[in-house]
């Protein structure tokens, strides 16, 4: 796979799904949860979100170890394997701190920059169209190397 490829793959199979996750996460917390902005609150969401991030991940392995065995550039190939859920267990724990972090991020700019009717209202929805169309188009790229069925290369 050439790296034009592997990165463009990245940013639609894996990149743009991640961060409509986060965005789903942060809606989801800001619509369920009275007093939102309360920061123990906060952190319990964002520790929820963290662990929902940490399973999510075990569904892209497959495609994370092809695209990183395919590459030989060390920074991008240590990022993509640093997304990896199977790794060394402190590897596994900084995941979750970054999925921590980032969950936290997410609930704080949602509440920020979303009102709350746009909260209860279409936004879930909207970013689930976009994660779901991202992953159609990273699918439909690189359809034959990420197949489960190693007979169809």
């Amino acid at each position: 796979m050439e790296k034009k490829r592997i990165y463009l793959v990245f940013v639609f199979l894996l990149l743009i799904p991640y961060l409509c996750s986060l965005a789903v996460i942060g809606i989801g917390y800001n619509a369920l949860v009275l007093h939102s902005s309360s920061i123990w609150r906060s952190i319990i969401g964002a520790l929820t979100g963290s662990f929902i991030m940490f399973a999510i991940k075990a569904t892209i392995q497959r495609p994370l170890d092809l695209m990183a065995n395919q590459i030989k550039e060390g920074f991008f190939e240590q990022f993509l394997r640093f997304f990896s859920v199977r790794r060394r267990p402190w590897l596994q724990l900084a995941n979750i701190v970054l999925n921590f972090a980032l969950c936290y991020i997410a609930t704080f700019l949602a509440r920020i920059f979303l009102n709350l009717d746009q909260i209860v209202g279409n936004s879930v929805g909207i970013t689930l169209i976009v994660m779901f169309v991202s992953t159609c188009i990273g699918a439909y790229l690189e359809y034959d190397n990420l197949s489960i069925d190693p007979r169809q290369h």
